[in-house]
C-alpha cells in the first residue's frame, strides 16, 4: 500500500492552556476560541455622545432612522481591551429597534474609537418615551457607569386631504359655452379647477386623483392624474374638462365625484360628490393656514442623562461665564445692554437677565467697548425705552459724538407683535398689553432713532422673538405671552441698513420662529453661541481676529444645528454690512 506524506501542521492541535481533553465529547461539538488578553496597566475611559435623526427634530417618528454616536477615548496608560457597547430599552415595542451589541477588541492608550448604534422606528410605532441605557464594559472590569439616552417615538402623523373649492371657466381654448357666465349649463364644455389641500400633520406622498361621474351623459376629460407630494398645508389645483349633454336636467349637485389617494392610503378622499350643479356658481374656495402641530409633543426631544463626569454630549455646554480678557480697545464706543426676564403682567423670558449680564461683560472685557450701560428687570420699567432712545432727551444720544462713536444695543426679553403684524415692540417689565403702543417701544422707531443719531456705526443685537410666544427649551414649555401667537410680521419696505452701510442688526431667529433657551448654559441659545464665538470659537482662520463675517457664520450655523436637537428650528438673521472686524484677542 502506498503511504501518503501529510504536512506536519495536519497533526498539530493547539489547546487553550486551561482546556482539558474530554474523549466523551461529541466529535461534532464546536470549539469557541476566545481572544486572549493580557493585563498591563488600567485604561481610563471617557465617552462623548451624540444623537441624530433623519429630520433633525430629536424625535423618532414612524419610519424614521436615527443614530447614537459614541466617541470612546482611552485616557489611561494601559489598553482598554474586549470592550462591549450595549443598548437596553426600558420599553417594549416591536416597531422600535435599537442597534445590536458592538464589540471593540482594543483601544490603545491616548486613542479613540467611534461607534455608531442604529435606532429605527417602524410604520406602526407607538408614541412613547424610551429610556435607553448605554453600557460600556471592558474585559478586565474597567467598565463605565451607565448613561441613558431618553427619547420619544411618535406614532404616524396622518396627512388629511380635503376639497377646498372649485371654479368654472367657460371662456378660452378648450371650452364651449352656451352662456359665458362662469356657470355650467347642459350642453356646454367647461374647464373646472378643483382646489385641494393637505390639512393634516404629515406630508401626503405621491398623491393621485380621479374625477368621474356615474352618469353616462356627463363627459369628463383629464379625469385622472398625479399631483405628487403635498406638504403640510400645501394647496394644489386639479384641472379637468366637464361636459353634461342636453339629457342632464337635474337641479341639485351632479353625480361627479372626486377621489384623492396617497402612498400610505391614510387621510384620503374616497368618493366626494363635488358641489357642481347646473346654472349655479360653485361655493367660494376656502383654504386654511396649516403648520406642523409639534406643540402636542411638549418636551419630548432626545436628551442624555448621566452622573459620571466621564460622559459628555454634543449638547453639553461649555462655560461662557469665563469672559476672555483682551487688549482690544474700541475708543469712543458705547453699549446699551438690556435684559428683562421677570415681567409683572405676562410670563417670564427665561435667562434674559443672565444673557444681559454676560453680554455686558463681553462688550467690556472682550470687545473693549469704552462705556457699557446695563439695565435688567425692574430697572426696565415705565417709559424706560423713551428715556434711553429718544432723539432729543434720551440718554444714549447725549453719549454720541456724531461720526465718531460706535454704538451697540443688546436686548434680551420679550418681543411683542401687534395683532396685524405691522409693528413689534420691545417691552418693559411692568408693561401692560392694553397699552402696547404706549409702554412698548417700536422696533422700527428704535432703528430710525439710532440711525438718526449720526453715530459712526450702529450694531443692534436682539435675543428675542416676535411671534407672541415665550422661550422654549428642553425643559421650558412655550407660553403665549400676548394673545397674538403665530402673527406674521410684515417688514417695512425700507430699513436703515439698506441705506446706511454702517448699520447692522443681528437677530436671534426668523420672524416666524421662537427663540430658544439653552438650559445647560442658563442663557438664550443665540446668546450662548454669540459668547462662545467671542471666546475664539468663531475664529475660523485662527488669526486671532474675529471678523463680523466669521462671527455671523459661526452663530447662524451652530444655533440652527443645535436648535433642531432641542426644540424645533431657530435660524438667526443678519442684516447689513458684515465686512469689518468684530474683535481681536
Amino acid at each position: 500500500m502506498r503511504k501518503i506524506a501529510l504536512p506536519l501542521f495536519a497533526f498539530l492541535i493547539v489547546f487553550n492552556a486551561n482546556a482539558q481533553f474530554d474523549s466523551n465529547k461529541s466529535k461534532s461539538q464546536k470549539v469557541t476560541l476566545k481572544p486572549q488578553f493580557e493585563f498591563t496597566l488600567p485604561p481610563n475611559l471617557y465617552v462623548e455622545m451624540d444623537f441624530s435623526d433623519d429630520n433633525g427634530n430629536g424625535i423618532i417618528e414612524a419610519e424614521e432612522k436615527a443614530k447614537l454616536i459614541l466617541n470612546i477615548t482611552n485616557k489611561g496608560d494601559g489598553p482598554a481591551q474586549g470592550l462591549k457597547v450595549k443598548l437596553t430599552s426600558d420599553t417594549q415595542d416591536s416597531e422600535f429597534k435599537i442597534g445590536d451589541e458592538k464589540y471593540i477588541r482594543q483601544i490603545p492608550p491616548k486613542s479613540s474609537e467611534r461607534v455608531e448604534m442604529n435606532i429605527e422606528a417602524g410604520f406602526n410605532v407607538k408614541s412613547n418615551e424610551h429610556k435607553i441605557q448605554i453600557n460600556v464594559t471592558e474585559h478586565f472590569g474597567y467598565d463605565m457607569d451607565p448613561a441613558t439616552l431618553v427619547l420619544n417615538t411618535l406614532e404616524y402623523q396622518k396627512p388629511e386631504l380635503v376639497f377646498s373649492g372649485m371654479d368654472i371657466y367657460d371662456r378660452g381654448e378648450g371650452t364651449g359655452a352656451i352662456i359665458a357666465d362662469g356657470q355650467l349649463q347642459a350642453g356646454e364644455m367647461v374647464k373646472m379647477k378643483i382646489i385641494v389641500q393637505n390639512i393634516g400633520n404629515n406630508v401626503a406622498e405621491n398623491v393621485q386623483y380621479t374625477v368621474k361621474s356615474t352618469d353616462e351623459n356627463i363627459f369628463i376629460k383629464d379625469g385622472e392624474g398625479i399631483i405628487g407630494n403635498m406638504q403640510i398645508g400645501e394647496v394644489k389645483e386639479i384641472w379637468v374638462v366637464v361636459s353634461p349633454n342636453k339629457r342632464v336636467t337635474q337641479t341639485d349637485n351632479l353625480p361627479v365625484y372626486l377621489k384623492l389617494s396617497n402612498s400610505k392610503n391614510v387621510g384620503d378622499i374616497k368618493a366626494l360628490q363635488l358641489p357642481l350643479a347646473l346654472n349655479q356658481r360653485p361655493p367660494k374656495t376656502e383654504t386654511l393656514a396649516v403648520k406642523a402641530d409639534f406643540d402636542k409633543l411638549k418636551q419630548q426631544v432626545a436628551r442624555f442623562e448621566y452622573k459620571s463626569d466621564k460622559y459628555s454630549s454634543k449638547l453639553s455646554a461649555k462655560s461662557v461665564d469665563a469672559v476672555p480678557s483682551t487688549n482690544y480697545k474700541r475708543p469712543n464706543s458705547v453699549a446699551i445692554v438690556i435684559g428683562v426676564e421677570d415681567y409683572k403682567n405676562i410670563p417670564p423670558a427665561p435667562y434674559a437677565k443672565h444673557d444681559a449680564e454676560i453680554m455686558a461683560r463681553y462688550f467690556k472685557e472682550a470687545m473693549g467697548i469704552e462705556t457699557v450701560i446695563t439695565h435688567t428687570n425692574n430697572e426696565v420699567t415705565g417709559f424706560f425705552f423713551v428715556n434711553i432712545f429718544n432723539l432729543k432727551t434720551g440718554k444714549l444720544n447725549k453719549l454720541i459724538t456724531p461720526g465718531a462713536t460706535d454704538v451697540f444695543v443688546y436686548y434680551s426679553g420679550h418681543g411683542i407683535p401687534e395683532k396685524d403684524g405691522k409693528e413689534v415692540y420691545l417691552f418693559p417689565a411692568d408693561g401692560q398689553l392694553e397699552m402696547l403702543d404706549v409702554m412698548g417701544f417700536s422696533l422700527n422707531k428704535l432703528y430710525n432713532n439710532l440711525n438718526s443719531m449720526g453715530a459712526k456705526s450702529v450694531t443692534v443685537i436682539l435675543d428675542a422673538c416676535f411671534t407672541g410666544s415665550s422661550r422654549t427649551s428642553a425643559t421650558l414649555t412655550a407660553e403665549n405671552v400676548s394673545n397674538t401667537k403665530g402673527v406674521t410680521i410684515k417688514p417695512r419696505e425700507v430699513q436703515p441698513w439698506q441705506s446706511n452701510d454702517n448699520f447692522r442688526v443681528f437677530s436671534s431667529s426668523r420672524d416666524d420662529q421662537t427663540s430658544l433657551g439653552f438650559d445647560e448654559a442658563g442663557t438664550g441659545l443665540f446668546t450662548y453661541y454669540l459668547a462662545l464665538g467671542m471666546q475664539g470659537e468663531a475664529d475660523e482662520n485662527k488669526d486671532n481676529t474675529i471678523s463680523v463675517t466669521e462671527l455671523k457664520n459661526y452663530v447662524i450655523n451652530n444655533v440652527d444645528a443645535t436648535s433642531r436637537k432641542i426644540r424645533g428650528q431657530q435660524t438667526p438673521q443678519f442684516f447689513g454690512n458684515d465686512g469689518s472686524v468684530w474683535m481681536e484677542y
